[in-house]
């Protein structure tokens, strides 16, 4: 079991309060122990990170340099300690051994592809026809909070953690408690990596309170959120009380368009794989699966024949593919949606219940779960559901599929499976969110970009996009030409 401790101005903080993380796939074992911060440590960690971005301490924000070496210690440290990192997001999320293996190499992959950026970020310049000269530039917008979900807590952390650091901003950083351990490792590796004590501050807090202190702060200049869409609603209300910068990355409900001309063997799989990859406990996964009316039968066949195919189990065991959900509360919330669902009356392809013989009673179990024929307008096709369910819903033509996809109140992603190109461009053309696959799902290199539409969240991750979230942008005006005409506004001689 770890033992989980903040981390100020580069000190372990013990508490006298500490709570303890069940394993999801064995509840009756602990795999973390956290020691709860005091309102007067997120104080310290603030006030911390605040005079070491305002004093340049060690040249930390001006040196990029030394930023960019270490952002590439950092990737390679990460990839050393692949078999303990993935063990913890095993432990701690449920997530499966195969899954979790690709995602420690992808968060590597995220400070890799960001270290040498510092060196990157050019100002510009531009002499007037008065000979005086207008730079613009580019300056880190400060300290930032950053409050990351346990989900996918290693990539999901690099996407704001590396370009923070890439730009010279300095952190305190909340991240989800039942990520807790993971989060924790990675800290240890950020700062043994040559990110000096004050730069980073990492605060563990079961509650709201530690966010919320993060987010009212006056002395925060940004906010880099990533969960549930009310929080982030709340967080950019509070930010705008003294114009704080935000970046949220909230929830989806995503479609996966399949049309009849498609490959269907694939996009089948690839509908599985986005809907049901990590439990279906992602916000870009596809859990609308859009069929075109005319392979409703063929598809419905095909999907149930895979999932039933997939192996329900510890997720530790190298032939597992769906493992528990990451709690009690949430294994409670999603048999609430597929009860809805049966009560609504919609065909239940395959699952539909919590695992409890065996093996399964001492984990978060539940069925990869499927409904056909659904209303787009049902609460299980409009709600975020966060689990292993997949509703399938058809369509007449291209025009109903637009619609019905563009129906919901997010806009994060979505996928387009079409053997006809053109089509396919002026679909994705039509879709109102920040990610389009075509014939893919699911796919998140680095050097593209993450974010959504509409209550999917405001700005971008990954990519050059996610390096001018923390960056602001000033001008520069030099007086050349020592003539000043404008000054006859006011002043006559």
């Amino acid at each position: 079991m770890i033992e989980v401790k903040s981390i100020i101005n580069g000190e372990e903080r013990r508490s006298d309060e500490y709570i303890y993380r069940e394993c999801p796939y064995n509840i009756d074992t602990s795999v973390t122990k956290i020691n709860v911060a005091k309102e007067s440590d997120v104080e310290e960690a603030i006030d911390v990170a605040r005079e070491f971005f305002d004093k340049d301490k060690n040249g930390w924000v001006s040196n990029y340099k030394a930023r960019d070496k270490v952002l590439f210690r950092i990737a390679e440290k990460i990839r050393g300690e692949i078999q303990t990192l993935s063990r913890l997001l095993v432990e701690e999320i449920g997530m499966p051994i195969r899954q979790a293996r690709v995602q420690v190499n992808a968060a590597a992959d995220v400070f890799e592809y960001y270290a040498g950026f510092g060196s990157k970020i050019y100002d510009t310049s531009k002499f007037l026809p008065s000979k005086d000269m207008v730079q613009i530039i580019k300056e880190p917008v400060g300290v930032v909070g950053l409050i990351t979900p346990w989900n996918f807590p290693l990539t999901q952390s690099a996407r704001k953690l590396a370009p923070a650091i890439t730009v010279g901003c300095t952190i305190v950083w909340k991240p989800a408690t039942y990520a807790a351990g993971i989060s924790y490792q990675l800290a240890k590796i950020i700062l043994s990596s040559g990110v000096p004590k004050g730069a980073l501050n990492v605060i563990f807090d079961p509650g709201e309170k530690v966010g919320a202190q993060i987010v009212k702060s006056k002395k925060i200049d940004k906010i880099s959120f990533t969960g549930e869409t009310n929080t982030g609603k709340w967080i950019m209300s509070e930010a705008s009380k003294d114009l704080k910068r935000v970046s949220l990355e909230l929830g989806g409900k995503d479609p996966i368009i399949l049309f009849s001309d498609s490959d269907l063997k694939n996009a089948i799989k690839g509908a599985i794989f986005g809907a049901l990859r990590n439990a279906g406990q992602a916000c870009g996964a596809t859990s609308r699966l859009l069929v075109e009316e005319s392979i409703a039968e063929k598809v419905e066949m095909a999907v149930s024949n895979e999932i039933k195919k997939l192996k329900l189990g510890n997720p530790l065991q190298e032939d597992t593919d769906i493992g528990p959900v990451v709690s009690k509360p949430q294994e409670d919330k999603v048999i609430d949606y597929i009860e809805t669902g049966i009560k609504e009356g919609y065909k239940l392809l395959v699952g539909g219940r919590k695992v409890t013989d065996g093996e399964f009673q001492r984990g978060y179990f539940i069925e990869p779960t499927v409904f056909s024929d659904v209303d787009n307008k049902s609460k299980i096709a409009q709600e975020e559901i966060f689990g292993p369910v997949l509703v399938i819903i058809y369509f007449k033509d291209e025009e109903e599929a637009i619609s019905l996809a563009n129906d919901v109140i997010y806009g994060l992603t979505a996928s387009v499976w079409t053997n006809d190109y053109k089509k396919a461009i002026r679909v994705s053309r039509e879709l109102r969110v920040g990610t389009v696959w075509i014939n893919d799902v699911y796919t998140q290199p680095s050097e593209g970009l993450w974010g959504g539409y509409k209550q999917s969240g405001i700005g971008r991750e990954l990519g050059i996009q996610g390096i001018e979230d923390f960056l602001e942008t000033k001008m520069l005006y030099t007086n050349l030409s020592g003539s000043y005409p404008h000054f006859k506004q006011v002043v006559k001689d």
